[in-house]
Order: C-alpha cells, then structure tokens, then sequence
C-alpha cells in the first residue's frame, strides 16, 4: 500500500459506535496509536471561559471568577458544546441528549440489550453513585439481574466512558477481588444532569473531579481501606507514588482536619515514601499545622495537575 511505502500518516476520527478502540485494534494491528479524549479539565475549562488564574499560585484563598468556574465545573462538567451553552436549560438539554445516546447508541445497540429500562436505570445508579464502593452482588440484588449480567454491564458503560471502576490495592489478587470498586463518573455535569440527588454532594463530586484529573495523567489509580479510607493512589509499576485525601470542605474545622488528616498519617507508614496530598475546598487565611510530608492544596489548584 502506497502509505507503507511513503510517509503518509492517516488519522481516523469520528464518533461512531460501529468501531471502538478493541475493535480498531484488531484490524489495524501495529498500526495505530490510540489517543483517549477526555473532556474538558479545569485548565482548559477556564481558557474556554477566558479565565486567567494568577500569575504566582497562592496557598490561601480563591480569587472570585476561579471559585464561580469551579462551582460551575462541579455542576455541569467539561463537554465544550455544554461549556459554551449560554444558559442552564441547553446545558441540561444537551447533557441528557449525550447520555441517551451514549446508553442506546454505544451500549444497547453495540452489545444487543434488549431489557432498556434496567440498563438505563442501572446507569443512573451507578452516576449517581459516584465516589462510593459499590459491588456487583449489590446491583445484581438491587436489579433483579443476575451477578453475571450485573458485571456485563458495567463493563460495557465503562467501555462506552460513562463510568469508571476504581480497583482496591493490594499485590493480593485474592484481596483485591475481595473488595468492591469505587465507582466514578467520567463527566460530572453528565452525572449531574440525570441523576436525582437529595443534597449537592459537593464531597463527592469534588473527589470524581480530582480523579478524572489524575486519570488523564495516570493509568494506574487505585484506593484503599483499611482503619480509614484513602480516597486516590498513583501506582507505578508494584509502588505507590502518591495518595491523596480529597474534601470540599474547609480546614478551619478542627474535626473536618482531623478526619482528613488520619488516612494520610496512616499511609505514611504503609506506603513509605509516597508523597502525600490533601485537597481541600478552602483553606484557612492563617494556614493550618499538618504533620510533616503532607502537602496541603486547595481543591482548584489540584484540579490544574498540582499533585505531583
């Protein structure tokens, strides 16, 4: 073929669900690289919004315009058409548009599910679940469905980007496959749009947010519990790197600090070496006491691939 013999690059775009990226990699074997489009972080959000953060990073503090797009980053997620909509009922409008149409298009059509309604009811639930454990015996029981089916399918929404399953760690096969995964949402304002929530579980969403952060920058994530639940580590090869403890609160609450303060205290004997992160929504004026190796970042600077 003529590209074989000349340097020709050929680039295959597009948004079809007849060919995704298992199936690109069986006929173009060894020749094609797979690039994972995500969308928007925060850095590009704020360029889409004409936002500039300051020049020299504070610690404390978040100046207005940057703390308004973060709200708003929570809320509607990093879709550009959404992004760039004008008013809250087209960004509604679309981000229902997409999910349907990741759920049929992408999903039922690709894969034959013919029981739509408890699909489409699982994929809510699973959204709507975000930054909690959840366990394939649970949905099963909760469907109606059997354990089979129940892995099925949150297979095919993790191939399809809706979601994301966050492993336990352990270099125990059997100790992994023990605990349930953490579930995440792969765009917030998504998550948001279809699911019916009885609070803003701003704790929640800003833990997805840092996730998708770290995903975009590392493959291999992980949490884990033991007395306390560390919410992200970066692993490298048999190692972790980096955990982190994420909250949308502030830190002037002493109980607040303490409770985010115990996993990464316990993590620096576990995992030696790993630098260690905590996130927080807001960060007292006059600073707070941590103990030594842990960094602490406010939640809009981590979102901006400030962890290492």
């Amino acid at each position: 073929a003529r590209n074989e013999t000349e340097e020709i690059k050929i680039l295959v775009t597009g948004s079809s669900s007849a060919l995704m990226s298992r199936e690109l990699g069986t006929l173009l074997t060894g020749r094609h690289v797979t690039f994972q489009v995500r969308p928007l972080d925060f850095s590009e959000y704020l360029r889409f919004k004409s936002i500039k953060p300051p020049a020299r990073p504070r610690l404390v503090g978040t100046p207005a315009p940057i703390q308004n797009a973060l709200s708003a980053y929570l809320q509607w997620g990093g879709f550009p058409e959404v992004v760039l909509a004008h008013d809250d009922r087209r960004r509604a409008a679309l981000l229902k548009q997409y999910f349907d149409d990741l759920l049929f298009k992408d999903v039922a059509l690709r894969h034959t599910v013919r029981d739509l309604p408890t699909l489409r009811a699982l994929a809510v639930h699973l959204l709507a679940q975000t930054a909690n454990l959840v366990s394939y015996q649970r949905i099963a029981n909760t469907f109606g469905v059997s354990l089979d089916l129940a892995r099925n399918y949150c297979a095919h929404l993790q191939e399809a980007f809706m979601v994301q399953l966050l492993p336990y760690f352990s270099l125990k096969v059997s100790e992994r496959h023990r605990h349930p995964n953490k579930i995440h949402a792969m765009d917030l304002g998504l998550r948001n749009a279809v699911c019916l929530t009885g609070s803003p579980d701003r704790g929640r969403l800003a833990e997805t947010a840092v996730h998708n952060a770290l995903a975009a920058e590392h493959g291999d994530l992980h949490y884990f519990r033991k007395d306390n639940e560390l919410d992200l580590l970066v692993r490298r090869g048999n190692k972790i790197e980096t955990v982190v403890q994420v909250t949308a609160e502030g830190l002037d609450r002493e109980e607040v600090l303490k409770r985010e303060l115990a996993p990464l205290v316990e993590a620096a004997d576990r995992f030696p070496g790993a630098r260690r992160y905590l996130v927080a929504g807001r960060i007292p004026r006059g600073g707070i006491e941590v103990p030594p190796g842990v960094e602490v970042v406010p939640l809009w600077r981590a979102l901006m691939g400030e962890l290492g």
